[in-house]
């Protein structure tokens, strides 16, 4: 290993540092760019090969910088390799090795995914993880890196996200328990804040969300798509699952008692009366997860019942006995708006449109039309804004009743 050779300060204009870890360094391979000091002067260029343990421990000894415009093929290649690892269901250290293995030298970017395929396939993976819970399973450290890649999709496009999971929902039974799951835990991670809850609170109630129904898991997948009448076993199965939940949970090993407190009281009405506040922690995230659990299912379709229209499911899921919303159904509405993204509304101008986005009020969503006063498919779906009289919500509409299949990507790309 030969001594630093000069290079431009890391102050200059033509080289731009990054941190790199030595742990993707391979002994006796090429490096694909040059390793650098922390005022960028070379230590290695391109092409040279670490051949002791000894000169990777000293490269590990010390902070090692690379050139970001020489380094960005590899950084895709390496992003292309765990992406693909990632949908295969590997595990997070199967995901992890891939960083120091030969296929990243092999990888190609693929096309990025669209954000409806992201979310089909964090939906495939949440699958089939609750189909592994064991305590001898990485079940556990899939479930939190899911999530983290969800709250990122979420943070970056919260109403896209809400969009894909509630008209999915509406059309679409096949994968129930797992669609509903995300769905579930996407509006708690939006309703958490608006009731000043801390990240702890909102990262148990999102892991309740997502688990809640593993003791019913390929049940419920089942049940969305039969016409059978229940019986007694079957409603019986319902009634305990969780219980059974919490059960199953624990043998795969959760220890949070928050965790599985809550997953045991989210169908639990008891206490509905009282202040939400004046309840201990699990019971009020519990409260929350159940409303949130009513009013997605309500939206959503099953082979023995069409979708409930957004304004019938917030009535029945966010207004108390007085019909005013109480304290979790007036901070769901401020999450979800009257008409969700993913919903459809007629307008006051004739138009049937499809809400695209939440509003200044839950009253007023941004919405595209799809079809106009003639009753004739829009050759190019137009943004709308209700504030104006003539684009004013006149009333929601079941999505049986809209025979169009909005164009999601171009819609959403409208805004």
């Amino acid at each position: 290993m030969r001594g630093p050779a000069p290079c431009h300060s890391a102050t200059s204009s033509l080289v731009k540092l990054q941190p790199f870890s030595a742990q993707y360094i391979l002994r006796d391979k090429p490096l694909p760019f040059g390793l650098r000091d922390a005022t960028g002067r070379l230590l290695l260029a391109a092409g040279e090969r670490i051949e002791t343990e000894q000169q990777l421990s000293l490269l590990a000894a010390q902070n090692v910088f690379v050139d970001e415009s020489e380094s960005a093929d590899w950084h895709r290649r390496l992003q292309a390799a765990m992406d693909l690892k990632i949908r295969q269901g590997a595990t997070l250290s199967q995901v992890a090795a891939v960083s120091i293995a030969n296929e990243v030298r092999e990888a190609r970017p693929a096309r990025p995914l669209s954000l409806a395929e992201q979310w089909e396939e964090m939906t495939t993976q949440l699958d089939a993880l609750l189909r592994d819970v064991r305590a001898d399973s990485d079940w556990q450290p899939r479930l939190h890196a899911l999530l983290a890649r969800a709250r990122a999709l979420l943070q970056r496009r919260p109403d896209d996200a809400l969009y894909l999971g509630v008209y999915e929902a509406s059309h679409s039974a096949e994968k129930y328990s797992s669609h509903h799951a995300m769905l579930v835990m996407q509006i708690c991670e939006q309703t958490a804040p608006i009731l000043g809850w801390s990240k702890d609170w909102t990262d148990v109630l999102s892991l309740a969300a997502l688990t809640m129904n593993v003791g019913m898991h390929r049940l419920q997948d089942q049940l969305a798509l039969t016409t059978m009448p229940l019986t007694p076993a079957t409603r019986a199965e319902i009634d305990r699952h969780p219980a059974v939940s919490v059960a199953v949970l624990r043998e795969g090993g959760v220890d949070s008692a928050l965790w599985l407190e809550v997953v045991r009281l989210h169908h639990d009405a008891s206490g509905a009366d009282l202040p939400l506040t004046s309840l201990p922690p699990p019971r009020q995230l519990a409260r929350l997860l159940r409303r949130v659990d009513i009013f997605t299912a309500k939206l959503s379709q099953r082979a023995t019942r069409a979708p409930m229209s957004p304004v019938q499911a917030a009535r029945e899921a966010c207004l108390g006995a007085g019909g005013m919303p109480d304290e979790i159904g007036g901070a769901l509405l401020k999450a979800v708006g009257l008409y969700p993204p993913g919903s459809f509304v007629e307008l006051a101008s004739g138009e049937i449109a499809i809400v695209v986005a939440r509003g200044r009020r839950a009253n007023l969503p941004v919405v595209a039309s799809l079809i106009g006063a003639s009753g004739n498919v829009m050759i190019e779906p137009a943004l709308r804004d209700t504030v104006e009289r003539r684009h004013a919500v006149k009333g929601a509409l079941a999505c049986s009743s809209v025979k169009v299949r909005p164009p999601h990507e171009r819609l959403l790309a409208l805004r």
